[in-house]
């Protein structure tokens, strides 16, 4: 199968976007007495009903933007699971007359910007997603948490790693593509659940359990070059796509 585009999967409820705010994150580099951070988590509502409302949170550095987004779902002011996605087109952002930096709650009109966007690393990513979850924690309990999900190809080198494992080690079925469990078999060899973990222990949080499932589809390797996957990684033609589900549970029991 081809690949197709991200933004055809994500729900259109991005569009009915009713607030936003800016939150200070921390900063990648800081230069000697700049007392602003030059990297900064901005989040915006994208959804809400009676009992859920959606959070989208990303990255600014400097002049860029990431396309990374986590989409942060919460009920009663609680975290019960966080969505990755790589957006790469202009995120919804709202503007107003006299509203504070500080003013978390403050509602304007919306405005959709264009940014540079870049695609992060791996590691770029899983610090992305620490900066994001710890904007979030000062508004959310995210000791809450339940469940992660989003795409494999959000984290590029893992992909790649899991494709490689895949081709060495299984084989294609017969409608020729793996099974989602020899999927998630080798996903669990890569240090995806580990750096989540590690990421997520001061809201005593870890993965449980990474599982693959839905839809399987194939992303050429051209498409993959522009992930920004580590030089050291050998991309294959092709490299499996498939939507994770990452389980999570208490690191002590309270």
């Amino acid at each position: 199968m081809k690949y197709r585009l991200k933004k055809i999967l994500l729900p259109a409820v991005f569009l009915a976007a009713s607030a936003s705010f800016t939150l200070t994150g921390q900063s990648c580099s800081m230069p000697k007495g700049n007392t602003q951070p030059d990297t900064i988590v901005r989040a915006e509502f994208v959804d809400s009903s009676d009992e859920w409302k959606k959070t989208e949170y990303y990255v600014t550095t400097k002049k860029d933007t990431s396309a990374l987004s986590c989409i942060i779902s919460t009920r009663d002011g609680k975290v019960k699971n966080v969505e990755f996605y790589n957006l790469v087109g202009p995120k919804i952002c709202f503007t107003g007359k006299n509203i504070s930096k500080n003013d978390t709650a403050a509602v304007g009109y919306a405005s959709p910007i264009s940014y540079d966007f870049y695609s992060p690393t791996y590691k770029e990513t899983i610090h992305e997603i620490e900066l994001c979850l710890d904007a979030a924690s000062k508004v959310y309990d995210l000791t809450t948490m339940d469940a992660m999900s989003g795409f494999l190809s959000t984290f590029g080198d893992i992909a790649v790693m899991t494709t490689n494992l895949l081709n060495a080690n299984c084989k294609l079925n017969e409608h020729g593509y793996y099974w989602h469990s020899d999927m998630t078999k080798e996903l669990a060899k890569t240090p995806l659940a580990e750096d989540l973990s590690i990421m997520l222990k001061k809201y005593n949080r870890r993965v449980k359990r990474i599982s693959c499932q839905e839809e399987i589809l194939t992303i050429p390797k051209e498409a993959m070059l522009d992930s920004n996957i580590s030089k050291d990684l050998s991309i294959p033609d092709k490299v499996w796509e498939v939507s994770l589900y990452i389980k999570l549970e208490p690191l002590q029991q309270k």
